[in-house]
């Protein structure tokens, strides 16, 4: 019985932090109402830069807690860029799928936040640095640092890492299967990442450079 108690508050513990992540995004989408910078705006900005803050401490302190590998530093570039090619890879062939099968040119999830982009000045740049440093670490620390320790046996590799790419794609927007699988993949590329080396830096580089050219892509569509 005390192991079905664990299990539940371990899962309890990530669904609150799964919806909890995605909290300053909604903020900023309340922001983004409005063309103009006004009180409202900046006030809702501020409470999402919060709200960041306090999943980032709240995530890290969990994944301290719980953590089943030895700490190590170490920044491997190797890795992060292997990593990288695999995402390019992995989206270059499911995006062709996704075409070929669904006639849908773009993920629901990138289209959902193209309208943010481009409206309000302040939720633009805002939403632009975020979405490169503080959501790759609000994430990583969640989808990587927590879930990744608290299922299954420390010496455990691909369950953890197959857990953590299925949850992942779960909090991205997806409207068919090929667009899950495509963040699916990813998330399981960045589990590999984290648990290969067991310096979560790593996997919160890779993300973060992911978001980064990906956040370019996207703004030189909405300015060119």
């Amino acid at each position: 019985m005390s192991k079905v108690f664990s299990l539940i508050r371990r899962g309890g513990l990530v669904a609150v932090l799964f919806v909890c992540v995605g909290l300053p995004l909604t903020a900023m989408r309340i922001a983004d109402r409005s063309h103009q910078v006004t009180i409202k705006t900046i006030i809702l900005i501020v409470i999402s830069l919060l709200l960041y803050y306090f999943i980032i401490m709240w995530a890290r302190q969990e994944y301290h807690n719980h953590n089943q590998l030895p700490i190590r530093k170490e920044i491997n570039l190797k890795l992060i860029i292997g990593g990288y090619l695999v995402i390019l890879a992995s989206e270059y062939i499911l995006e062709i799928l996704d075409i070929v099968i669904y006639h849908q040119a773009e993920t629901a999830n990138n289209q959902s936040l193209m309208t943010i982009l481009g409206r309000n000045p302040l939720v633009t740049v805002v939403f632009a640095v975020s979405a490169v440093v503080l959501t790759p670490i609000a994430e990583e620390l969640v989808f990587r640092g927590v879930l990744m320790n608290l299922f299954f046996k420390p010496n455990t590799f691909w369950p953890k890492v197959i857990l953590s790419g299925v949850v992942f794609s779960a909090g991205h927007i997806s409207t068919n299967i090929i667009s899950f699988l495509l963040y699916c993949v990813m998330g399981m590329t960045l589990a590999y990442v984290y648990r290969k080396n067991g310096d979560i830096r790593n996997s919160m580089l890779l993300h973060g450079l992911n978001n980064l050219v990906a956040m370019l892509l996207m703004l030189s569509r909405i300015f060119s």
